[in-house]
């Protein structure tokens, strides 16, 4: 293992359709700073020589009071990784100048997606330019721009830029996919999550907790589908867990735009409705 991302939010603020990782069913429920040192701490006692490149995710991830200290202590365990934040945005313009001093000091990277809402992005542009922060973008293509709060059409995109289509993943609720081909074919292995003390095969089972909540479905979640930080003996057992597919993998119908043969979805609000994600 070389890096995993920290769902350090499971909500969000937008709450998309068809979400990836389930936010808009989501409770609001946070990483804490200090069960995130211990599970760090363990990490780095199974791994002194490794610095683990980490992604601070969400829901969206500015939400939680305590991303500053869990930043600079990820910081302080594994000094020589690389660091990001995958955000919405939403919450760049009001963040204080402790905020981007941190962003500043621990060299983070903004991975913003630019979602077809109205936000001020020359304001964000000009603070990280300010503090030498470094921004990608990942676009969502959409011929129309809409308002947050009244999930009305503002105007059309008449300045669209090139991104990618809008689609979500579709997960097969009879469990019925084919498990172990998932380790040739699954865009999502790999990427490894930790949620809470527990690490997972990828960011969708990371998650699923909130799916499954919210729909009262039957989709069991056993001891071989992650990984307790704090009963790992050493860190070849957790690359060992990582290094192949789950039982979780039954649920999941391949991924994004390889379901509708390439026909992308036009991008909105979710309205909490299963059919978002099967």
């Amino acid at each position: 293992m070389d890096g995993f991302g920290i769902a350090i939010s499971s909500h969000c603020n937008l709450n998309c359709k068809g979400c990836d990782v389930y936010a808009p069913l989501a409770k609001k429920e946070f990483v804490t700073y200090d069960q995130f040192c211990k599970d760090m701490k363990k990490l780095k006692d199974l791994a002194p020589d490794r610095d683990f490149d980490t992604i601070f995710m969400g829901g969206e991830p500015l939400l939680n009071p305590e991303l500053i200290p869990i930043m600079y202590k990820t910081d302080e365990f594994f000094p020589n990784g690389k660091r990001a934040i995958l955000t919405n945005g939403l919450l760049l313009e009001k963040m204080e100048d402790d905020f981007w001093q941190a962003i500043k000091d621990i060299k983070v990277t903004f991975g913003i997606t630019k979602y077809p809402i109205n936000i001020n992005f020359k304001h964000i542009e000009k603070k990280a330019k300010e503090y030498g922060i470094k921004i990608n973008y990942d676009v969502v293509k959409s011929d129309k721009i809409y308002d947050l709060n009244s999930r009305q059409v503002l105007n059309e995109n008449s300045e669209k830029e090139d991104g990618f289509d809008w689609s979500k993943n579709i997960l097969d609720l009879s469990g019925k996919q084919d498990w172990i081909e998932k380790r040739f074919t699954c865009p999502h292995r790999g990427i490894v999550t930790y949620v809470r003390g527990n690490l997972y095969y990828c960011y969708v089972h990371a998650y699923i907790n909130a799916f499954i909540d919210y729909f009262k479905v039957n989709i069991p979640i056993t001891k071989d589908d992650f990984i307790k930080i704090s009963d790992a003996k050493s860190i070849e057992e957790i690359d060992e867990f990582i290094s192949k597919p789950k039982p979780l993998c039954r649920f999941c119908k391949q991924c994004h735009n390889t379901c509708y043969g390439d026909e992308p979805i036009e991008w909105f609000f979710s309205e909490k409705k299963i059919t978002e994600w099967t």
